[in-house]
């Protein structure tokens, strides 16, 4: 079929067409929708990309293999003490030296 071929279609039919194709026009030409289209896009690549992540984490177990702790680890971990617990009288002069070593950084850096 050629540019010069011809198709009957019923003027019924033609006045739907052309009035779809005028909407289908005004459609695209609208900022609106080019957002939409966009906001759709992005979407759609994120998706993509879950599904990805998902399927290549699910490739493995990787609770198995994994080098680092488990939470349940880690609860123990922070239940346990290495050192003595600190009073609140130690906890204050500890927060005071360490501001003072603050305070003599910014004079040393003021001062230059």
């Amino acid at each position: 079929m050629d540019d010069t071929d011809t198709v009957a279609v019923p003027m019924l039919e033609y006045r739907a067409l052309v009035a779809d194709a005028g909407a289908w026009r005004l459609l695209n030409s609208s900022p609106h929708v080019a957002h939409l289209l966009a906001e759709w896009v992005e979407w759609d690549r994120r998706a993509t990309a879950r599904a990805t992540s998902d399927a290549v984490s699910g490739a493995a177990n990787w609770r198995a293999i994994a080098g680092g702790p488990s939470y349940a680890e880690l609860a123990r971990r922070r239940a346990v003490h290495t050192t003595e617990p600190l009073t609140p009288g130690q906890i204050r002069a500890r927060a005071t030296a360490s501001w003072a070593r603050v305070e003599n950084w910014i004079a040393a850096r003021t001062a230059a």
